[in-house]
């Protein structure tokens, strides 16, 4: 595997700034992602309660507030930062061997200005590219900023910008099949308008969007729309159901699916499951096809600090076409032994084209270091 296959990898393989930890939602006692994320539907910058939290339940130790808590910016003003480093080992084709890498994943700084209702929220990123002819200032955007008004941290709210819509599980892995193959993979945020409301017992997200008009984006552009509803069950359990419509160039996709969430108190597991279906026509063609995405995991919380997952994963892009398929099976170490740090040792094993004669392993481990401000 050459080098410029491994950056690919590393720019697919890193965190969304959209993406969030749906495992905490039920385990840590936060019935809403909201509780812990100023974004009313969880991800990116997290607020004093989810800095609280980081410190005094879902790491081993230490002080979550901005800085340790050597500086307290005033009420108005929040910021942050999220800081990786990763090596990998893919086995990608028996015939080439196994490669190992080690590279900068990720370098994102965060702002957000509130003034009574209203916010304004932004970040920096910058990302490594496989190409070595462009400048350095070319690595360096906003994957996300959008304005925002809120009634409160209950209530109604609406905001206009760059962001994923709300929409499925939200997972910070954005390989897997539920974002990467549903319009959620890196870098594919468009510019949006959303609202909706979020209480304790439900919450309710409508959004529509066009694509980033600034710059070229991988992966599907289109324009559309999207409905998530959401349903606790008292503090252990919660529903979704969802349905977005994207309209490309090319094609034009329907999709609806269900969410599902689920925490079990002893033995402290939590398990995740999301499901879709795709129905795609392609225009000028007389064609059409259906397709799945789904996703079942389980983390499990054996002492304060430490995060055991399992996943499985499958997308099928032609139903009605065998060999089409592919399948993964995940699993990931997280260890937070202090506020503001996190460990995290993933391997994936992955078979694309179940079913057919040619289909082979791919095996991938990825260890990440991350530091969050």
């Amino acid at each position: 595997m050459t080098r410029r296959a491994v950056l690919i990898l590393a720019i697919v393989a890193a965190p969304a700034v959209g993406g969030a930890y749906p495992q905490f939602q039920l385990s840590s006692g936060a019935t809403r992602c909201n509780q812990c994320h100023f974004a009313p539907a969880g991800g990116g910058l997290i607020n004093g309660y989810g800095r609280d939290e980081a410190g005094d339940t879902i790491s081993s130790g230490g002080d979550g507030r901005f800085l340790h808590g050597l500086w307290e910016p005033p009420p108005w003003l929040a910021l942050g930062a999220d800081i990786r480093l990763a090596a990998l080992a893919n086995n990608e084709d028996a015939l080439t061997g196994v490669d190992t890498e080690a590279f900068p994943m990720q370098a994102d700084l965060y702002v957000r200005l509130a003034f009574g209702q209203f916010s304004a929220y932004g970040n920096v990123s910058y990302r490594p590219t496989e190409r070595t002819d462009v400048s350095a200032a070319s690595h360096i955007f906003s994957s996300e900023h959008y304005l925002m008004w809120r009634e409160g941290p209950t209530g109604w709210y609406a905001r206009v910008g760059r962001f994923f819509a709300p929409f499925g599980l939200r997972l910070v892995e954005h390989t897997a099949y539920v974002r990467r193959f549903l319009g959620f993979n890196t870098l594919e945020q468009p510019y949006a308008v959303s609202g909706g409301f979020v209480e304790d017992g439900q919450e309710l997200h409508l959004s529509a969007w066009m694509p980033d008009f600034w710059r070229d984006q991988v992966g599907v552009r289109s324009s559309g729309g999207a409905a998530y509803y959401e349903r606790r069950v008292g503090q252990t359990a919660a529903w979704g159901a969802q349905a977005k419509l994207d309209i490309g160039d090319n094609d034009v996709r329907g999709t609806g699916g269900l969410v599902g969430k689920y925490f079990f108190a002893e033995p402290k597991i939590q398990l995740l499951a999301e499901a879709d279906l795709v129905y795609q026509s392609f225009k000028g063609l007389d064609t059409s096809r259906w397709q799945f995405a789904g996703f079942l995991g389980s983390a499990w919380f054996p002492h304060r600090g430490w995060m055991v997952q399992l996943m499985l994963e499958r997308f099928d892009e032609d139903m009605a076409i065998k060999g089409t398929a592919r399948d993964a099976v995940d699993a990931e170490l997280n260890w937070f032994p202090w506020a503001h740090f996190e460990v995290s040792l993933y391997g994936r094993v992955q078979i694309i084209g179940t079913g057919s004669d040619d289909g082979a392993p791919q095996e991938l481990v990825l260890l990440q270091l991350h530091y969050y401000l």
